[in-house]
């Protein structure tokens, strides 16, 4: 392998070597070199460290070859492309002067045979006043389409300000029939509003007359049963008064009875104590008063028995007459006091009733005031809107109006420009001819 070197070297006749094959004839050469060399290397250095025994440090050592052996194969690898990329740009180079140089020569020739044949100089005038020719119609047809285009779009100007015209009137006219036909709509509503609310006004009148015909109806119930329970009432004192008298006098009659029987028993007694006198005239002294008190006595007891009885009838009578006086009152004032409260309870109604139909009326005013309110903002937006629309159109008529002066005058202005070329374009085609 050195061998090999060396005699690529002295191919060169001793000198290093100036291309990059021969570059990288010697790197491959080299590098076959350095594999054989590493090879015989590594096979001594293994035998050595398996005769050692050192396997960790050989496999080690091996590893940081690798990795050196692997450096050094991108070296060369980038060197390789580095190369190769150095001399494709330089190839490259060469084609670009190549063809710039033919491209020179091309020009100089064609400018050579310009400045030089008379032929070439008299095709070279023609193909001027050709193409003064051809610019000459393009331009003549650019302005005749300008000139139709420019009145294109004056009659579609025309026809749009025709058409807003008349869609204006189109929408004034439905606008106004809208308006209308709101107007009316708003109108039936509110008239069948007030129909409804007079409706509910003669509702609530007739249940204000129903409830004051059912409060009098009452009133007259309640008066007619107090006046009913108060004849009852008259009729039952004058019947107690009457059982009372009639009691009374029998009580009287009573007591007149008992009287005289008392008188016709003392008078029985005297006489049977006459006749016992009389009889028992063998009778001592002695019994006959004793006798006489032992009757008198008796007397004496029932006679009180009998006030005591009398007292407590009485008594008896008088708290049956108080306790019926008492319920009399009770049964009164409860009667007024429920008559009161129906009353209250029916004024209360009514003049609830009053309070929520003047609620009521208010309403009904504050609510046909807000309408009015609304329909005349309602109104006054819709003037607003209109004469906002009114000037809109107005202005968009003017500056229509403008915009057409300004193209007739920009026409003519192009008009004037076009025909100053024209005639300059007429002189050249002259002077070229």
């Amino acid at each position: 392998m050195p061998l090999l070197i060396h005699q690529l070297r002295m191919g060169q006749g001793g000198r290093e070597p100036k291309t990059e094959l021969q570059k990288n004839a010697i790197v491959e050469a080299r590098k076959k070199e350095l594999e054989t060399y590493q090879r015989a290397l590594d096979i001594q250095w293994l035998n050595s460290r398996m005769e050692d025994g050192r396997m960790g440090r050989c496999l080690a050592l091996i590893k940081k070859e690798a990795e050196m052996e692997k450096d050094f194969q991108e070296r060369t690898d980038h060197a390789a492309i580095v190369n190769a990329r150095a001399e494709k740009e330089t190839k490259l180079a060469l084609e670009v002067a190549k063809v710039r140089r033919e491209a020179d020569c091309e020009l100089l020739r064609r400018h050579y045979l310009r400045e030089r044949d008379p032929s070439l100089r008299q095709l070279c005038k023609k193909l001027q006043a050709g193409y003064v020719c051809r610019d000459l119609k393009q331009q003549i047809l650019h302005n005749e389409y300008k000139r139709l285009q420019d009145k294109t779009q004056e009659l579609s100007a025309n026809r749009v300000i025709l058409s807003s015209i008349c869609n204006n009137e189109e929408a004034r006219e439905k606008e106004e029939a809208e308006k209308i036909e709101k107007d009316r709509k708003y109108r039936l509503e509110l008239q069948q509003q007030l129909v409804n609310r007079e409706k509910q006004k003669q509702c609530q009148y007739e249940e204000t007359l129903i409830e004051k015909k059912m409060l009098e109806e009452t009133e007259r119930t309640l008066a007619d049963e107090d006046h009913r329970e108060l004849e009852q009432k008259r009729i039952q004192k004058e019947k107690l008064r009457k059982e009372m008298e009639i009691s009374k006098s029998t009580k009287e009659a009573w007591r007149q009875k008992q009287r005289a029987m008392l008188v016709i028993e003392e008078r029985n007694i005297e006489a049977q104590a006459k006749a016992a006198s009389d009889r028992s005239a063998s009778i001592g002294y002695k019994q006959i008063p004793e006798l006489l008190k032992s009757k008198a006595q008796i007397e004496l007891i029932q006679a009180e028995r009998q006030k005591r009885e009398n007292i407590i009838k009485l008594l008896q009578e008088q708290e049956y007459l108080e306790k019926n006086v008492q319920d009399d009152l009770t049964e009164r004032n409860k009667a007024e006091r429920v008559k009161a409260d129906t009353r209250e309870s029916l004024m209360g109604q009514m003049e609830t009733r009053k309070r929520l139909a003047a609620e009521q009326r208010i309403r009904d005013e504050q609510f046909r005031k807000d309408t009015e309110a609304k329909v005349a903002i309602e109104d006054e937006k819709e003037k607003e809107k209109e004469r906002k629309k009114k000037e809109l159109r107005e202005k968009y008529r003017v500056e229509l109006k403008q915009q057409i002066q300004n193209n007739v005058k920009h026409r003519q202005a192009e008009k004037q420009i076009e025909e100053n070329t024209l005639k300059n374009l007429q002189n050249t085609y002259a002077k070229c001819l």
